[in-house]
This record gives C-alpha cells, structure tokens and sequence, in this order.
C-alpha cells in the first residue's frame, strides 16, 4: 500500500529538485519504494488511494447500522470497542472482528463517509458532596523514556482524601475498567451512590434525550450490582 504521508514527503523532495538517491539516503527508504512514489502523479495517487479504499469491506452491508450508532452520539469519537459491543448484542454474531470494525471504520472516516465532530470538555461546578456520595474516576497514560507505556486508572472518594490508583500494560477495554472498579469497591469498603466517569466511552455506547445505552458487559456488571442491592 502507498501510504499518504510518504507520497507527500517524496513528491515535496521531487518539487525540490532532489534526485531519487537524495530522497532515499534522507527518508532512509528504499530505491524502489522512492522509485514507485517519485514517478506517481497526484491523479494518478488519487485513483490508486480511491481503488485501495473502496475494496470490498466485511462491514459493508452494515454500514448504516454503524453510522447510525455514530449518528446516535451526535458524530463525536467513540471507542470502536463499545461500538462493537452494542452492534454485537443488537445483531448477534458479526461479519469481523473488533479489529476488522476498527478498520473500517477507519475507512469509513478516510473516504468522509463518517465525519466526526471535534467537541470539547464541558464544565460544570459540582456541589458539595457527604461522605462516601460519590467516587470519582479518571484514566491516564504514561511513557517512559524506553518506550514503555503505562496506563492509569485513578479513582478518589468524594469529601476525603481516600484514593484507588493501578496500572497496567495495555489499554483499558470494558472488562479491565470493571474488575479495577470492583477492585476499588473492595479498597473503599463498599459502593457509593454516584460514579463519575471521564472516558465514559467505554461504558456508554449512546447518550440522546436521557436515553443511555451502555455498553453489554457494563450494563451485566450494572444489573449484578443492583441484584446484590436487593
């Protein structure tokens, strides 16, 4: 496949001058790849990029499923994970993987068939809580110089100074968020009546109108923990 950002660094060397052996030695890239990039023109780039896109996609007959679940969140980003989830449980079995789905919905966003919108955090001033209301809960990551990434997730009760933090290797999926939020229940010695979340999209597939439709195994984990209420 010709990648877009390589086209464009070549084709900006050629409009330079640089020779071909120039653009290899500087990119460190090999004569024939500088080779296949120098020599292609733009329309002739966008009827490669064009043919490689519209491929047959495993996900095309569900196409309107997936851009309605988008359309449902008012186009903002989502995690490919819960979009999975819910199309799973909606649908029964699908014709891919998460993965698979991740890619096309990757395509989906290349050819503009899906164009999500860039929101921005939304604040509010939140009132004075008692003890134990509510728990408040965050994600982060973090990298080491050597390329290790940790991720965080960080949980602290409201009016104290009690707080649950673990790391682990890979990125969050539904799952890990459930077992450490359980784990932190056990920390703090209970459950509080409130939970805010920061990344809810692992937890939430659609929010519209106080409509939520989480996430199937947030909302099994939700229902257990209402049973053991009773």
């Amino acid at each position: 496949m010709i990648k877009k950002a390589m086209f464009k660094q070549v084709q900006e060397f050629r409009r330079q001058g640089y020779s071909k052996g120039a653009i290899g030695r500087t990119l460190k890239i090999n004569p024939r790849t500088v080779a296949k990039y120098f020599a292609m023109e733009e329309e002739n780039y966008r009827a490669y990029r064009q043919g490689h896109l519209f491929r047959g996609k495993a996900f095309d007959d569900m196409q309107e499923e997936v851009l309605k679940v988008y359309e449902a969140n008012f186009f903002r980003p989502l995690m490919v994970s819960s979009v999975y989830d819910y199309l799973e449980e909606k649908y029964g079995t699908l014709p891919g993987n998460e993965q698979t789905l991740r890619n096309y919905v990757g395509y989906l966003i290349e050819t503009e068939t899906l164009q999500l919108k860039k929101t921005g955090r939304l604040y509010t001033k939140v009132p004075e809580l008692t003890f134990e209301k509510q728990m408040q809960l965050d994600f982060g990551r973090f990298r080491y110089r050597s390329g290790l990434v940790l991720y965080i997730f960080a949980s602290i009760l409201s009016a104290s100074r009690f707080k649950y933090v673990i790391f682990q290797g890979h990125p969050f999926k539904t799952l890990d968020v459930i077992r450490h939020l359980l784990d932190a229940f056990d920390y703090f010695g209970g459950r509080t009546e409130e939970i805010v979340i920061d990344q809810d999209t692992l937890m939430v597939v659609s929010e519209n109108a106080g409509d939520i439709i989480f996430t199937k195994d947030f909302k099994y984990a939700i229902e257990e923990q209402e049973c053991g209420l009773k």
